[in-house]
């Protein structure tokens, strides 16, 4: 059945059908098959139409096309036989150059502070999408997100390294935002891996700060492991900034263990560097991060006045997650100095950005603070409903915080049957 409709075909569309052999992920886009066929979108679009009108492909939605895994294995088994070793390796590194460099444009919009870094530039015969602003870049992501791992898998098998990497590096912020931290430290561990492979001190640097996301696993111990090799990497390579952001990340995990000195003695840090090196954006994130370290080690007085400045800074530079971490956290020095008014207001402004970027797990520390300075204030019924929202987006998350917040409101539920 398979191989009297696929000898139907005219050539274009016969080699269109093998290629989608070599995919990674259980669909594709037009714009993925051109790259992967190197052939203009317009040609690719009518092949992948022939295709369909034979019933070898299936069009999802519009301009997106799948096909049953039977398929599958018969088109890559096609490829095989009548395409050679370097025609199949090409059309591999075309496909994943398509991945690459949209993916990249889509992590840069959806969090434009990040350092960015350089994937080089696509092979001949590959067409890149064009995202305009957030909600793009966030609908592109959804619509890959099978495909995405797919394809740093592929890109480790076949030697692609740098694509492995470099698409690890991409898919972080997205993944990040909506707690799949599980797959997330998976692909860093494939990342690591290829970057490892190439011997490129500042790939390995990048992946290992980056793998330390398994510290919201609450695997701590090989968080620090990463985040050490990486600090050694960046100062291996003179990146003053990389050695910044590594202490940031060590900031964070010092943190979630309480060890919240330590914590500030790695943002102090980082602030130096970023200061040398007039990384403004870097010196706003930090500057609330010492703020919050402050407000934990009982001086909320002091904390305001960082994270009033980290505000400021974030707002004149167009931060908005920066800005939205700093109200938070505002929120929280004046949940400490009894002016609950002002700490619920400071909450709902950052809840209104976190849920405007799709910061879920912020989203969720920001109501579950909201819930306590309700309680404080006597809000019990008001408390309770955010300490319940937030709980649902841990529980969502599968985060290890959800067993805390539990008993939080199982402890709240009791004094209430009590009093």
């Amino acid at each position: 059945m398979f191989s009297w409709s696929y000898q139907q075909l005219d050539p274009a569309a016969a080699r269109m059908f093998r290629l989608l052999g070599l995919q990674p992920g259980p669909d594709i886009t037009t714009l993925a098959a051109a790259s992967l066929a190197g052939v203009a979108p317009a040609q690719a679009g009518q092949a992948l139409g022939q295709l369909a009108g034979a019933h070898l492909l299936t069009e999802q939605s519009p301009g997106r096309y799948g096909c049953h895994d039977l398929l599958r294995a018969y088109a890559a088994e096609q490829a095989r036989g009548a395409e050679d070793e370097q025609a199949r390796h090409a059309a591999t590194g075309r496909v994943l150059d398509h991945y690459l460099h949209t993916a990249c444009q889509a992590a840069l919009l959806l969090t434009p502070q990040r350092d960015p870094i350089s994937p080089g530039t696509p092979l001949a015969g590959v067409t890149t999408g064009q995202l305009t602003g957030t909600r793009e870049a966030l609908a592109w992501f959804d619509a890959e997100q099978q495909v995405l791992p797919a394809a740093v898998g592929l890109a480790a098998r076949t030697g692609h390294d740098t694509h492995a990497w470099q698409l690890a590096w991409a898919m972080f912020s997205n993944l990040d935002r909506r707690g799949r931290w599980h797959e997330l430290a998976a692909i860093q561990h494939i990342a690591l891996a290829a970057a490892s492979r190439l011997g490129d001190v500042a790939g390995q640097a990048v992946t290992h700060r980056l793998a330390s996301v398994c510290h919201m696993l609450a695997d701590y111990e090989q968080a620090h492991a990463h985040l050490t090799a990486a600090l050694a990497l960046y100062r291996q390579a003179g990146d003053r900034i990389g050695e910044a952001r590594t202490h940031q990340a060590f900031n964070v995990i010092c943190e979630r263990q309480d060890r919240v000195g330590e914590a500030l003695r790695h943002n102090e840090q980082a602030l130096i560097l970023f200061q040398a090196a007039g990384h403004q954006v870097g010196q706003a994130q930090v500057l609330n991060a010492v703020g919050w370290n402050h407000i934990r080690l009982g001086h909320p007085d002091r904390g305001q006045m960082y994270c009033r400045q980290a505000l400021t800074l974030c707002q004149r530079l167009g931060v908005r997650l920066g800005e939205a971490d700093s109200w938070h956290s505002l929120g929280r020095a004046s949940y400490h100095l009894g002016q609950h008014d002002e700490a619920a207001a400071s909450y709902d402004r950052a809840l209104r950005i976190f849920r405007e970027l799709g910061q879920r797990y912020r989203e969720a520390q920001a109501l579950e603070h909201l819930g306590d300075t309700r309680h404080a204030s006597g809000d019990r019924p008001g408390a309770r409903h955010a300490w319940q929202q937030a709980l649902h987006l841990l529980e969502d998350l599968q985060h290890p915080d959800a067993d805390l917040l539990r008993a939080k409101l199982d402890s709240e539920h009791g004094t209430t049957l009590l009093s």
